[in-house]
């Protein structure tokens, strides 16, 4: 994801969703920047990275590329549900549903970071976008 800086962004919301409801505000402000970054980059890599080549060229089996396609769509599903759900306030009242279900989604969006660096370090390397041992841009 750009800069792959959402790991920090993605830890900054959970550690607010538990704190007291009293953060609601700052966490919804947190969210609506961590939404529009990742629809911003979802929009980028959907243009820019072939998926398909870039898991086979990691060697993964072709069950295992579907099943990565399959999760990433329902991940996607899931976070404009959550995202549509929580924006465009976080309301005190809902603060401890909104910790609960924004500690799972937060979780799953880091793994997908995670995974993409993985997959995507050695193409940016090779390509130009990053140096070794620098961030991943995509």
């Amino acid at each position: 994801m750009r800069l792959h800086r959402h790991d920090g962004a993605i830890d900054d919301l959970v550690l607010l969703a538990r704190q007291p409801s009293t953060q609601s505000a700052l966490a919804s402000r947190k969210l609506i920047e961590l939404a529009v970054t990742v629809a911003d980059h979802l929009g980028v890599e959907d243009e820019v990275i072939d998926r398909t080549v870039v898991a086979m060229e990691a060697h993964c089996s072709a069950d295992t590329i579907a099943m990565m396609e399959e999760d990433l769509d329902i991940l996607r599903s899931d976070w404009k549900a959550f995202i549509g759900r929580w924006l465009p306030t976080v309301s005190p009242k809902d603060w401890a549903a909104f910790g609960v279900q924004a500690e799972s989604m937060l979780d799953r969006l880091s793994h997908q970071v995670k995974l993409e660096t993985e997959l995507l370090y050695d193409h940016a390397l090779r390509d130009g976008v990053v140096r070794p041992g620098g961030l991943v841009l995509h």
